[in-house]
């Protein structure tokens, strides 16, 4: 038992580790005060999409525990039905926001009549 618990905490450990920087289709946005902005984006080289149906999602610097940490561009599989979102920071007049990266439901035509 203690062994199987031992494995299922590093299984939820490293999911969560892996997935940290986008943010599940569900939750809502989430916008983090931040204390500067970011350094300068790294340059990076796109390499060729590795199938069908991924997205490149561009490096940048994610803002952990106070600090600033660079996420390496990557691809990752598309979602049928959504968009997404990068991460970004705005100044909005008084300080800087991070607004992590997540995904969004595409709004389609067919949707938009539903909710009417």
């Amino acid at each position: 038992m203690k062994n199987l618990l031992l494995a299922l905490g590093l299984t939820l450990a490293g999911c969560a580790a892996l997935g940290s920087d986008v943010k599940n289709v569900n939750e809502p946005t989430l916008v983090v005060r931040v204390a500067a902005a970011p350094p300068a984006a790294i340059a990076e080289v796109k390499p060729p999409a590795p199938a069908l149906g991924q997205i490149w999602i561009a490096g940048y610097w994610d803002y952990l525990g106070g600090q600033s940490v660079w996420r390496a561009g990557r691809w990752l599989e598309g979602k049928v039905g959504y968009e997404y979102i990068r991460a970004r920071y705005e100044w909005d007049g008084q300080s800087w926001q991070f607004h992590l990266p997540h995904w969004k439901k595409r709004v389609t035509h067919s949707n938009a009549l539903a909710a009417r």
